[in-house]
């Protein structure tokens, strides 16, 4: 028989959809290590015309740079709670010293993710509202971050504030992604909205026609069905 009660922690289970966009994160974060750091030097460049500072600035863009490094291999596991304390340790040290540097975006927003995984979920999202606030000009990195803020709200039971944040997802990018209709569903779910929750969760199966969660939508579109009677 369907359940009744959502608990995105009981219902999906290790790895679930936000560690899927922690994987990703990492994925780009180390195949585009290049390309962020050339995009650093040209910024610096620019900088150095202005200000003077190309000795300063360059020391803090490489420094940046290799402590996110090395902060990355703290989150490979991210079911290790210490090794994810020593991967925020790590990002911290060199947020507090780096801001000007193309990777402290990133490096904000892992860090988030290591808040969220701990469950310190007012940490996670004042990372990733810093991330953010970093990263607006990189549509990527910057849905990432405010995905992080939804998943956030959404632990926090404020299912209103996550639904505004992905209503922003979708009006900028028009975002197909599996974690914005999940959240969309279980948020109006919760709010027992359950027409919004089922357009979300048809709209899943619609348009990521290979979707994971396909077993489990389908059986909450089960349960609407007896709901309605």
């Amino acid at each position: 028989m369907a359940k009744s009660k959502i608990s995105v922690r009981r219902e999906l289970r290790q790895p679930d959809g936000f560690m899927k966009t922690v994987n990703a994160v990492q994925v780009y974060a180390k195949s585009h290590s290049k390309k962020v750091i050339a995009v650093g030097i040209v910024v610096l460049a620019l900088l150095i015309m202005v200000l003077g500072t190309r000795a300063y600035l360059g020391y803090q863009n490489k420094q940046a740079s290799m402590i996110l490094a090395v902060g990355l291999q703290y989150f490979d596991d991210m079911s290790q709670p210490d090794s994810l304390k020593t991967g925020i340790a790590k990002l911290e040290t060199g947020a507090g010293t780096s801001r000007l540097a193309a990777s402290y975006p990133l490096a904000c927003y892992l860090r988030g993710n290591g808040y969220y995984v701990l469950k310190q979920y007012d940490k996670a999202d004042q990372a990733y509202q810093e991330a953010l606030g970093k990263a607006a000009s990189d549509p990527y990195v910057a849905d990432l971050c405010r995905l992080g803020m939804a998943y956030v709200d959404f632990e926090k039971q404020d299912y209103s504030g996550c639904l505004e944040i992905l209503a922003k997802i979708q009006a900028d990018h028009t975002s197909t992604s599996e974690d914005v209709y999940l959240l969309l569903g279980m948020s109006y779910e919760n709010l027992k909205k359950y027409e919004q929750a089922k357009a979300a969760y048809e709209n899943l199966v619609q348009f990521v026609p290979d979707t994971r969660y396909k077993g489990w939508v389908d059986e909450r579109l089960e349960y609407f069905k007896l709901i309605a009677g």
